[in-house]
């Protein structure tokens, strides 16, 4: 990263891929033929000069060689969530204007769906913009809770969720585009998970909206890109619909 670019990219890809019966770290799980995260990574480089930092954990040595080139890294030692992960990434952030952060099992999100968020975070002085879609399938995401007027007014994990909250088919599915400051200040904030003990990255979405910050929703139609890949079934649902078997 010698030569700074206005974005840096984040892939959160320190996690076990033992529901999908793979012995390597979860994102080199191999996708129509190339590792899930080489897609994300693919996508980055076609949508703009992104500069990339991967969160490393398990059987890093593995996810190291394979990014090598592509994206420098941080190993995360301790599991305690996703907001933990992006932490361990601060001083990398402290050097860029806005930071991107993607999981690294969701790899269908494309190159267009990246310059949509750059183009909306720009033209709205957003602080945070973020994606997510009205999904007809049940999943274990956060809900995003909008008031009457089509406001944001919240987001719940499923965990902590009651049955009308799980009813609620908008859900969040973790990409982020923070203004880095912005970043760095709710990073601060955020607390440990009442019931799991982990520090959640999605939590920063409640921070900013309580402390009224200018937080972005941006929808996808096509609300099978955003969805991670964390089961086979998961697999065959997408290819399903995208035409894939």
């Amino acid at each position: 990263m010698s030569q700074r670019s206005k974005y840096l990219a984040i892939i959160l890809a320190a996690g076990k891929g033992s529901r999908l019966d793979f012995d390597g770290p979860k994102p080199l799980f191999p996708i129509y033929g190339k590792p899930m995260i080489q897609h994300i990574f693919e996508n980055f480089a076609d949508a703009g000069s992104i500069d990339m930092l991967t969160v490393v954990g398990h059987k890093k040595e593995q996810l190291i060689k394979h990014i090598e080139g592509q994206s420098e890294y941080v190993h995360q030692k301790l599991q305690h969530g996703t907001g933990h992960a992006a932490a361990q990434c601060i001083s990398q952030i402290e050097q860029y204007k806005n930071t991107f952060i993607f999981v690294a099992d969701a790899p269908f999100i494309s190159s267009d769906n990246i310059r949509i968020m750059i183009n909306n975070h720009d033209r709205t002085n957003s602080d945070c913009t973020f994606l997510y879609s009205d999904f007809p399938v049940s999943l274990p995401y956060g809900r995003l809770i909008f008031n009457s007027e089509n406001n944001l007014s919240g987001l719940i994990e499923e965990h902590n969720a009651d049955t009308h909250i799980k009813n609620i088919s908008t859900y969040f599915t973790s990409q982020y585009l923070f203004k880095s400051e912005a970043l760095i200040d709710v990073l601060s904030q955020i607390c440990p998970d009442k019931i799991t003990g982990e520090y959640n990255l999605t939590e920063s979405i409640n921070i900013m909206i309580k402390q009224n910050f200018n937080l972005l929703p941006v929808y996808i139609e096509e609300y099978w890109k955003l969805i991670g890949i964390n089961t086979i079934d998961d697999l065959h649902y997408i290819q399903k619909l995208n035409g894939k078997q």
